[in-house]
């Protein structure tokens, strides 16, 4: 009897510790909070000094724990606030080597636009920038450049590279399996080819095309330069790094001077530079009048996120969706999509939910990067659909992929004998002969997915079913194509969904809800039960992105497909 209080006085006794080391933890994180963010003087100039990976949207506030990344959205929404803080006079916007989606960086530019309209004015610096850091800062009144020969910028043009897994898997032998429908479904070509198809070089190629002309017309309306010098510097340049006098003769750069110089050109000094990340704006007036703003980003899948992941699942989101549909004040929804898709049936839930919330309120959707497959799925009967100028939508089509480790079992002595009944037994069982009668069972419910994924688009937009398999088949458009063919309605920012939204809902003065909801480090803490893996995930969380691809990916995806088979997904990286 003794040992058992004992035991439970110890567990009470860490129980406790925990607690007291969280809220210290908390604490702490709070006073430093207060700590680095920076009294704003009069005459400040924000100083936006971007650099690393940029997400549009985290759960997490607390910005002091590195392993979640900072977002675009809490950056926006400082340079809206900036906009009207008389205490900020300009902006300094001084990227190197940013790494976001062209969609995402349209957002940070339309806000800065939005900026420059109240008569203040935004700069660039340029020490050492990509093609990202140069089309956003085409955004600024003026750009200075560091004259130094070891200072410039790259412009590399537009496309990208997948790597290929299937030789590789055979030498471990392993072999993938895939079951689709539509002659352009491409998401598991990196695992049973050496090569693309030619139906999918075909149509990202023509993707890229359609990228890359409107890549060219926007730096050159931007810095008012002509687009044959671009081109030409682009395809045909000798400069891996552009120098300054390439950069003046481009019209990108206005002045080389270095920072110092350049600070007393706009009139400022070091001391009246306020850093985005100190900056913090007061919260702008709540109206009655609410339209809500959904981020949709990442897989569309059933497992809950891991800490500073982004993935969408239909019990998360219907939550979401079931309280935005019980409040009042909330007039309209806005989804912002950033998704390459997952698990149909997920996907399919959302949809049916998103109608059920329509019938009460405009749904209008605003894609970002990529809104494709399932991504498409799950916004198309929105009122209105936006989709950026850089945006890759459609991807109508479904596949299931299945493991064959057969081979690799010879390899290393591992005999597999089955026992019991049933014609699909064998389904789970990768150790195995590869089981054909389980492939064309796949196949039948691959296709019947995809006649509902094609019912479902032919319905939410209009276009008759026969006609929408010439659009089909898997295959990805640029947002100039996916607008002729009808997949969307308009091309345009986040902000002009929201406008559309609030227009439809006939509303003029509201204020933005911004979901999922935000919650501090040690309240998601407390929300999770102090779960050790919780813990271990919040460390191991770099980690595991980091030695995710390809070998986890794979069995991520795996995992995936034995409870969700078939998938509505680009399962592999477009670059730009």
């Amino acid at each position: 009897m003794r040992t058992k209080w004992y035991l439970l006085g110890c567990l009470s006794s860490i129980i406790i510790l925990i607690i007291i080391i969280v809220l210290s933890i908390s604490s702490l994180v709070k006073l430093s909070t207060k700590q680095m963010e920076s009294k704003v003087a009069d005459d400040s100039v924000l100083y936006l000094n971007l650099t690393g990976l940029y997400e549009e949207y985290s759960t997490i506030t607390d910005r002091k724990f590195r392993f979640i990344p900072d977002t675009t959205h809490d950056i926006i929404q400082k340079i809206n606030v900036a906009k009207t803080d008389a205490r900020i006079k300009a902006i300094i916007l001084e990227p190197m080597g940013i790494q976001a989606d062209y969609s995402i960086l349209n957002e940070i530019m339309h806000s800065l636009n939005d900026f420059k309209s109240s008569g203040k004015k935004v700069y660039g610096y340029i020490n050492n920038a990509s093609q990202r850091d140069i089309y956003l800062l085409s955004v600024a009144d003026e750009i200075y450049m560091n004259p130094s020969a070891s200072a410039g910028f790259i412009l590399h043009g537009v496309g990208g590279s997948i790597n290929f897994y299937k030789d590789m898997l055979e030498k471990i032998g392993i072999e993938m399996h895939v079951v689709k429908a539509g002659d352009y479904k491409a998401a598991g070509e990196p695992f049973t080819r050496n090569s693309m198809s030619p139906e999918f070089k075909k149509n990202i190629s023509s993707v890229y095309d359609d990228i890359y002309v409107q890549l060219i017309t926007d730096l050159s309306r931007n810095f008012d330069t002509q687009q044959s010098l671009l081109k030409n510097t682009i395809e045909q340049g000798n400069q891996l790094i552009i120098n300054q006098e390439l950069g003046i003769k481009l019209n990108i750069v206005d002045e080389l001077v270095f920072f110092d110089t350049f600070l007393k050109k706009i009139k400022t000094n070091e001391k009246q530079l306020i850093s985005y990340e100190k900056y913090r704006p007061i919260d702008p007036k709540s109206h009655f009048n609410k339209v809500a703003v959904i981020y949709a980003i990442g897989n569309i899948t059933p497992n809950r996120p891991q800490l500073g992941e982004n993935n969408i699942n239909s019990k998360q989101f219907i939550k979401m969706l079931n309280k935005i549909d019980n409040d009042n004040s909330i007039k309209a929804v806005v989804i912002r999509i950033n998704s390459g898709g997952g698990s149909a049936l997920e996907s399919e839930i959302i949809f049916n939910k998103i109608a059920q919330v329509k019938e009460k309120k405009p749904v209008v959707v605003s894609m970002g990067g990529i809104a494709a497959s399932g991504g498409y799925y799950i916004g198309a009967n929105a009122n209105y659909i936006f989709a950026d100028p850089y945006t890759i939508t459609g991807s109508i089509g479904v596949f299931s992929m299945i493991p064959d480790l057969s081979k690799s079992a010879n390899k290393i002595g591992i005999k597999s004998e089955q026992v019991g009944y049933g014609k699909y037994l064998s389904l789970f069982n990768i150790w195995g002969m590869y089981n054909k009668d389980i492939e064309k069972a796949f196949q039948l419910m691959v296709d019947n997915v995809y006649h509902e994924f094609k019912t479902r688009v032919s319905e939410s937009r209009n276009i008759d079913y026969n006609d929408l398999e010439k659009i089909a088949q898997g295959q990805i458009w640029s947002a100039k194509k996916a607008r002729e063919i009808n997949l969307i309605d308009e091309i345009g920012s986040l902000s002009d969904a929201v406008n559309k939204a609030a227009s439809i809902a006939s509303i003029s003065n509201y204020s933005l809800s911004f979901f999922p909801e935000r919650k501090n480090f040690f309240e998601v803490l407390v929300e999770e039960n102090f779960d050790y893996l919780f813990l271990k995930n919040m460390y191991s969380y770099k980690l595991y992105e980091y030695f995710s691809r390809p070998a986890n990916n794979l069995m991520r995806m795996y995992e995936e497909i034995k409870t969700h088979p078939i998938q509505m997904r680009i399962d592999f990286e477009l670059d730009k």
